[in-house]
């Protein structure tokens, strides 16, 4: 009985365990706790450009393709030296070491997740686009006029709530190198965007096309920074072509 009791012991000791569930493979930069840490640095600090959940406002939706970074690491590249031409700032200050790969490590995390589409009919808002002109100020994939900002990459450049306080407060989005001036001649009054100016000379852009003045012929010359030339369009479209109209911008994803 002893020697049967032996070998049974010796059989359950050389047995395989049972199975245990796989757990799932830690995030990128840390657990779910990191990536939870990483979104609360999110939300104070980035959020307010990237818009909640990373969606995009005045700074890109970061869902799907990143168009700046490739990997983590280049995500905290950006997020310690920020970007060329002042277009996100750096966070070397506000922020720890700790807190910036954190947060790279949640931002990583979005992109990994595809965007969502803005509510809307796309192909309605193409038409309301054409139908509303907006072709003879903004340019998309080479087609259309160059007064305004170029529209080709938009979507990937600014989330929804931008597109629409740009439509119904463009002063309000006003996109930087696009400045408002008036120049008052003995001929007339130009008005329109600042292309350049200098000691002796300004050239600004309007419907018309260049103008390039002398400013010893210039009796006033007043720059806005506050107007856009772009009309807003809270009373021009309903409701439901305004968001078909946005639905339709933030498809427009080119690198043209």
């Amino acid at each position: 009985m002893r020697n049967i009791f032996f070998v049974v012991l010796i059989a359950t000791a050389g047995a395989p365990a049972a199975a245990q569930p796989a757990r799932p493979p830690a995030a990128a930069g840390g657990g779910s706790s990191e990536l939870a840490a990483g979104k609360r640095v999110f939300d104070a600090q980035c959020a307010w450009c990237h818009g909640n959940d990373g969606d995009g406002g005045i700074g890109p939706n970061l869902h799907g393709k990143l168009t700046h970074a490739t990997d983590l690491k280049s995500i905290v590249e950006i997020v310690t030296g920020g970007l060329p031409g002042g277009d996100m700032p750096s966070f070397r200050s506000p922020l720890t070491e700790q807190n910036i790969r954190r947060v790279a490590a949640y931002v990583q995390s979005l992109s990994r997740s595809p965007r969502r589409p803005a509510p809307g009919n796309v192909q309605h808002g193409q038409a309301v686009y054409d139908a509303n002109g907006c072709a003879s100020c903004h340019t998309v994939d080479g087609r259309g006029g160059i007064l305004g900002p170029p529209l080709s990459n938009v979507g990937a450049q600014r989330g929804a709530p931008y597109l629409r306080e740009a439509l119904l407060k463009p002063e309000a989005a006003h996109p930087s190198g696009y400045l408002v001036v008036r120049a008052v001649t003995g001929s007339g009054e130009v008005r329109g965007i600042r292309i350049s100016e200098d000691v002796f000379w300004v050239t600004i852009r309007d419907a018309r096309g260049l103008h390039t003045l002398q400013k010893s012929a210039v009796t006033a010359l007043e720059r806005q920074p506050d107007a856009s030339l772009m009309p807003s369009y809270a009373t021009r479209i309903a409701a439901g072509d305004l968001d078909d109209l946005i639905a339709y911008l933030s498809t427009l994803r080119s690198a043209k």
